[in-house]
């Protein structure tokens, strides 16, 4: 009996006798069950290669977990090493020290570098969009893989090319290597980051050109003016601030984003009144983007936060519709072997049905949640082979089903009690958990759900009176005179 269990959830015995008759089980292979050894895949050289590319490209494109963030975070130690040496070496007191240590350091990255490109490259052939040359070379157009391609040919071209190691301190390849930099502060290969940034930017792209534009509007006119009486002011050396439109053009920028430099001043009361003025107006409106782009990534958070509560529903549901489906199924199969119908047992039992959260009261009485059959004396359990054929969804869940209840009834009787006891506790389990699930996020999600129970029941109340005023009229209609 084992094997036949075993058989039938894919284990590696053999698989026979498992065709049921309406008497016992009978010794002819089961038909509709497939049953592959496990060990005829999972222990392939391709299918271990397949899971080392998965296991690499995991680590290295969406890295989870200690060990992921130990090795990025290493990397990026290691870049930031490297331009620490760089910067040293532009400073006299340490340039031959850290001249000398930069190019070996350099020639490590490089390596390094250019060992993980490789590896990339060759890990990406886990995903089907990258499979084959015409797979790899899309990973390759990929706008981090351009960058990691440029730092590393560029970073080859200058060890080639520097001679005497003085190269490192001013190559323009500092530059491209921050780019690294960039991408170990937050290690997103996906773009999440930027993909978050510009759809807070869309959302709030209206609000933001608009206070961009007066903003713009105001430092062009605050601008313009101080100019008009700043233009013949003299200081104390005798020369002129505001001697160009563009000299004021750059008082106003460095006024209206609140920098203040000082180089620029306003010498007469006439600019002093003015420049105050339009301080205020402009900067007010130059400061409002960052607000908006703060209770944009508040929204986002909070919208994430919701998706969130959301998925740690499913898995809930699914278990619930798991335990619900399988006591539709024993009612079904109770139902159909109690009329002695055994040859649509299967097909019945597919039929599924719609649960939803209404269905699940708290005080469903416990016996009319019969998760396993009560089996009357001298049945055998009796499923044709040939009805569980059918194309329907879930086939070998329902047909694994039908065979664990059909041995289920050659346990003793204690043993079959305690299954019983242990499914209704899963279910009741399951429901308590999705309940807990189902729990509002916040206040406005309460107040989300009395409103929308509000507006159900007042739909409801005027279906009622407009059934009523048709069957039985208007109530206007039964007043004393009326005719």
């Amino acid at each position: 009996d084992c094997q036949h269990i075993c058989c039938a959830y894919g284990q590696p015995h053999s698989c026979s006798s498992l065709s049921l008759s309406s008497g016992a089980v009978s010794g002819e292979p089961a038909r509709g069950l497939p049953c592959p050894a496990p060990s005829h895949f999972t222990h392939s050289p391709y299918h271990a290669k397949t899971s080392m590319q998965g296991d690499v490209y995991n680590f290295l494109e969406r890295p989870a977990g200690l060990k992921c963030f130990l090795y990025h975070f290493l990397v990026f130690l290691m870049v930031l090493v490297c331009l620490i040496f760089s910067v040293l070496s532009t400073i006299e007191q340490y340039a031959d020290f850290a001249t000398g240590t930069l190019f070996w350091m350099e020639i490590v990255l490089v390596v390094f570098f250019g060992t993980e490109y490789v590896v990339r490259l060759w890990s990406a052939g886990c995903r089907s969009k990258y499979v084959g040359i015409k797979g790899r070379l899309r990973f390759i157009r990929k706008p981090i893989s351009i960058i990691d391609l440029i730092v590393v040919v560029a970073s080859v071209v200058v060890l080639s090319v520097g001679s005497n190691g003085q190269v490192f301190a001013t190559s323009a390849i500092r530059g491209i290597r921050f780019l690294q930099i960039l991408r170990m502060l937050h290690v997103d290969r996906q773009g999440g980051t930027w993909r978050l940034l510009g759809s807070v930017v869309f959302i709030h792209r209206q609000e933001l050109i608009t206070t961009l534009y007066i903003g713009f509007l105001g430092l062009i006119f605050s601008s313009y003016f101080v100019y008009l009486a700043e233009k013949d002011a003299v200081d104390d050396e005798g020369k002129t601030g505001f001697s160009s439109y563009a000299d004021a053009l750059w008082w106003g920028v460095v006024t209206v984003t609140t920098i203040g430099y000082g180089d620029k001043v306003p010498q007469t009361w006439i600019g002093k009144a003015i420049a105050s003025c339009f301080s205020v107006f402009a900067i007010s409106f130059f400061a409002l983007p960052a607000g908006i782009l703060g209770s944009g990534f508040a929204l986002k958070v909070q919208q994430k936060q919701r998706q969130k509560h959301f998925n740690r529903q499913i898995p809930a549901a699914a278990s619930l519709i798991q335990v619900l489906l399988t006591k539709h199924l024993d009612r079904r199969l109770k139902s159909t072997r109690d009329n002695g119908s055994l040859g649509n047992a299967g097909e019945k039992a597919l039929s599924i049905p719609q649960i939803t959260y209404d269905h699940i009261d708290d005080k469903e009485d416990k016996r009319e949640v019969p998760f396993f059959l009560e089996e009357p004396p001298g049945i055998d359990p009796c499923i044709s082979g040939s009805t569980l054929q059918t194309g329907g969804f879930a086939e070998s869940s329902v047909y694994n089903l039908f065979i664990c209840l059909c041995f289920f009834s050659r346990l003793s009787h204690a043993h079959r009690s305690a299954i019983k006891v242990i499914r209704r506790m899963q279910y009741f389990v399951a429901r308590r958990k999705f309940q807990q699930a189902r729990k509002p996020y916040d206040v406005r999600d309460v107040i989300e759900q009395y409103s929308q129970g509000h507006l159900n029941m007042m739909v409801r109340i005027k279906e009622l009176q407009r059934r009523l005023d048709h069957t039985l009229g208007k109530p206007g209609l039964f007043l004393p005179g009326t005719h």
